[in-house]
């Protein structure tokens, strides 16, 4: 059982560095790290509404707001009525945003995965991955309620 926590420690410690090194290559940009996550959310699937961009993020409605706020002011993100329900805003990003992503995320990804590459043989990587996949298999089951 202490080894299954120390294992799940480690992931969480592994993703909060991860995030801190991406963090540290954006400050140049002066994103914080609130935006980064309401950015990647997006980056991932736009466009999308503030409540469902909170629930990914989970952060409460208001604080995602006030986030996409100041993203909207530096026109990396912007706010669109639903022509059918005037109630719904859909948040997508800008055209700046795309350029950024291309020109500075994809790179800082392409050097980080290649840093890791290096970093272990190949049969050390297999082996990792399994382990991963096996961990997200459960978890999914759990979510699922099939076990």
């Amino acid at each position: 059982m202490e080894e299954v926590r120390d294992l799940m420690a480690d992931f969480t410690r592994l993703n909060k560095l991860r995030m801190s090194y991406m963090y540290r290559e954006f400050q140049r940009e002066e994103l914080t790290g609130p935006q980064l996550f309401i950015l990647r959310e997006l980056f991932l699937k736009e466009p999308r509404k503030l409540g469902d961009l909170a629930q990914a993020v989970h952060l409460s409605n208001s604080t995602v707001s006030g986030i996409v706020d100041r993203l909207e002011r530096d026109g990396l993100v912007e706010r669109k009525r639903d022509v059918q329900d005037r109630r719904a805003v859909w948040i997508s990003t800008t055209s700046i945003c795309q350029q950024l992503k291309k020109t500075k995320l994809d790179q800082i990804n392409q050097e980080f995965y290649a840093g890791l590459e290096h970093a272990f043989t190949p049969e050390q990587f297999a082996n990792c991955k399994s382990v991963v996949e096996t961990l997200i298999t459960h978890m999914e089951k759990k979510l699922e309620g099939l076990e």
